[in-house]
Parts: C-alpha cells; structure tokens; sequence
C-alpha cells in the first residue's frame, strides 16, 4: 500500500484509521529500499489530519529505515492538532504535546512515544 493508498484506505476506515497505518509501517519496514521508495513517491493532496499523520508516518520510518525523505512530507501537516488516540483529559492531551517524536509534532500531530512500535 502506497503512502496515498494508505491516506484513502484511512480516511475510508473512519474511527478505524489505525489498522491502515499499522499495516503500511509493517510493509515499510519489510519493503526493500526500492520499493520503500515507490511506496512514498507520489504527493498527497494537502494538508489535514490524516494527511498530517501519514506525513509523520512517512518521515519517522524513513528515518529509521534510512531511506531518503520525499520533499512532500515537508510541505504536509494537520492545520489543527490531530490526536489520532482518544485524549479528552487535560493530563493525557499535555503528556502527548511533550512525548510525540519530533516528526509528528512539527506536524501538528500528537502520539505516545512508542507509536511506531504498537505497529
């Protein structure tokens, strides 16, 4: 699944987004370094929340794969903060502010620390 495959299959998943996200990082993660390439060529359409989170996907698991990072994943985040969990206390919203991994907060996305690992 592509990264904008992965955008489309989310955003038709509704509340149910995370199991698209958690099966692209597993394909990412087994994918050769040509075909990590492919699956993050083309642009997504814009920003939004999901688009935010994909772009933070994209980014962290480029970084840990040591694949390059596409220029359209500097140009893409959530315009409003994007919890992607349920975090309606003012404690758990603050937690995930100060532990997100750097490449989902400058986009504006907030995750547990370990977000990447549930995958």
């Amino acid at each position: 699944m592509t990264a904008v495959e992965l955008l489309r299959t989310a955003r038709e998943a509704g509340e149910r987004f995370q199991g698209p996200v958690n099966e692209f990082v597993e394909e990412f993660r087994h994918a050769s370094q040509d075909a990590r390439q492919a699956l993050i060529a083309d642009r997504l359409s814009g920003p939004g929340p999901l688009e935010g989170l994909v772009a933070a996907v994209v980014s962290a698991l480029c970084r840990e794969t040591g694949t390059p990072v596409p220029a359209w994943v500097g140009e893409t985040y959530s315009p409003e903060p994007f919890f992607p969990f349920p975090a309606r206390s003012f404690e758990l919203r603050l937690r995930l502010l100060l532990e997100s991994p750097p490449a989902f907060r400058i986009r504006n996305v907030f995750v547990p620390e370990s977000y990447l690992s549930r995958a």
